[in-house]
């Protein structure tokens, strides 16, 4: 007996919303350990949080799944954290200040979603559409795709300062968020009930993620074949000197 395709999208964004619950904690678990965020761009974080708010407002209107609506809340607050961990080891904020910028950014964040969600689901109501996507939320949508594209963008930077090498960010962090962007990805390709449309936009805000994450993994590798290349050369350049000593 063929699923139901509402329970089938359900259950990819469940597993999608998961993997999200937990991408950051091995980053999180890092930067603790080492006491440090050297590599990580703070900036980065900051940007994810704000898309974070952006995504759940898009899809607490959308209402695609519950797993759905509540990933963002749980993106912006890992976010949010590692921010945090940014200011506290390596820009030496004191920790009652660290704790107050949280805080106060997790009040507006909480504040500006009630104040935008609301009049968006009473329009969406009025047009007897409660899926429709009227132009505010299809820009707030956009807006929060580019703060995703962006937020990436300073981990770039970093890969071109230091030729290509990846130093601060977890592999595993990159795998569980891709790996989780990919179900949710998924999960909006099934329609559901007599709504036979997909959500475009949502598919393109999580495929942003594994695309642009895959380039910062395939940096790193690059690096390393080179830097492998390079010793192999030494070594044997080190060999061929004692030999003819």
């Amino acid at each position: 007996m063929r699923a139901p395709a509402a329970t089938v999208s359900t259950v990819l964004g469940t597993i999608g919303t998961v993997l999200w619950c937990i991408q950051l904690v091995p980053q999180i678990y890092t930067n603790y350990r080492r006491k440090s965020t050297e590599g990580l761009p703070r900036l980065m974080l900051l940007l994810w949080a704000f898309a974070g708010v952006l995504f759940g407002i898009y899809f607490l209107v959308q209402k695609p799944n519950i797993p759905l609506m509540v990933q963002p809340e749980i993106f912006t607050a890992l976010s949010l954290i590692t921010w945090a961990q940014c200011l506290y080891y390596n820009h030496k904020v004191p920790y009652w200040k660290t704790i107050a910028w949280i805080m106060s950014i997790s009040v507006f964040c909480g504040a500006l979603q009630v104040a935008i969600v609301i009049p968006l689901q009473k329009s969406a109501l009025y047009l007897n559409n409660p899926r429709s996507t009227c132009w505010p939320l299809l820009l707030i949508g956009i807006l929060a795709a580019i703060l995703i594209a962006t937020g990436l963008i300073p981990p770039y930077v970093d890969l071109a300062r230091r030729q290509g090498q990846v130093v601060g960010i977890n592999f595993v962090f990159l795998a569980i968020d891709s790996v989780g962007a990919i179900f949710s990805f998924a999960s909006l390709l099934v329609p559901q009930g007599d709504n036979k449309t997909i959500d475009y936009l949502g598919i393109v805000l999580y495929a942003l993620m594994p695309i642009m994450e895959a380039g910062i993994v395939l940096s790193h590798v690059g690096w390393w074949f080179r830097i492998g290349r390079r010793r192999r050369r030494q070594s044997e350049k080190h060999e061929t000197h004692n030999i003819n000593n």
